[in-house]
């Protein structure tokens, strides 16, 4: 299982998609005009072969999930997306459990569900597999960014940042929200996470009344974490032991 995709909401699309490819080093590649349905704009950037989303809600779109959590938390982590070979088996396990659906897609061989956050605890969570044997690759294909591009010449994943490598979910109950979401991906529990391919699932503690996804780790790519903090420094970026805050989320640098 790959976490592939992650993503952001925030209240200005542009300033927050301009600091974060400001960030990674890494402009943004594509924008997605399908998230009109769920009455969003978006954009994302790529990090070694993985993809970083911000979404924000379209103007006078009041009634959007989006929406619904910048008036709770603001700027913040929205939505996790794993691959996997096959998703079918892990989605009917998911929706067995009583996960209630947000969304589901299947045409062409892709194959994706959305999960409820507030069931899933601390991000909507999607299970998707886009019918191909290459999902381990850094350049596997992505539908939600139609990537590669068949016509082009293979791209480059050497990016500055890395892939992604974790998330870190702060709870009142890390304990017992790592179960759940093992449980639920069917992944193996080590100490205070969740074992992924290259990527792993922290539970830290926290003084809070809902779950919610407050770290975002990254794999080493060609830059150096001091070089990424002297970047967010410059940026005006609150900056501490190679972290980084930014989008309501603190960023951690391998």
């Amino acid at each position: 299982m790959r976490l592939r995709q992650i993503c952001l909401v925030a209240d200005n699309l542009e300033e927050t998609l301009d600091g974060l490819s400001r960030l990674l080093d890494s402009p943004v590649m594509f924008r997605d005009p399908e998230v009109g349905f769920f009455g969003l704009a978006n954009g994302l950037v790529m990090s070694g072969g993985d993809f970083i989303e911000v979404v924000s809600p379209l103007p006078g779109r009041d009634d959007t999930a989006a929406g619904r959590q910048l008036a709770r938390r603001g700027n913040g982590f929205y939505m996790a997306i794993f691959q996997l070979a096959d998703a079918n088996q892990l989605i009917e396990h998911i929706s067995g459990q009583g996960i209630r659906t947000a969304f589901d897609y299947d045409k062409d061989g892709v194959r994706a569900r959305h999960f409820h956050p507030r069931d899933f605890g601390g991000a909507i969570v999607s299970i998707d597999s886009m019918g191909r044997e290459d999902w381990q690759s850094p350049t596997a294909y992505w539908q939600w960014t139609h990537w590669p591009d068949a016509d082009a010449p293979a791209p480059d994943t050497n990016t500055a940042i890395g892939a992604i490598a974790g998330l870190g979910l702060t709870s009142a109950t890390p304990d017992t929200l790592a179960a759940h979401w093992g449980g639920l991906l069917q992944r193996p529990q080590d100490g205070d996470g969740v074992s992924l391919d290259k990527a792993r699932l922290r539970f830290i503690a926290g003084d809070t009344q809902a779950p919610y996804v407050s770290d975002v780790y990254m794999h080493a790519g060609r830059d150096t974490a001091p070089d990424i903090c002297a970047r967010a420094l410059d940026m005006g970026l609150k900056v501490s032991d190679n972290r980084v805050d930014f989008g309501g989320v603190r960023w951690h640098f391998g």
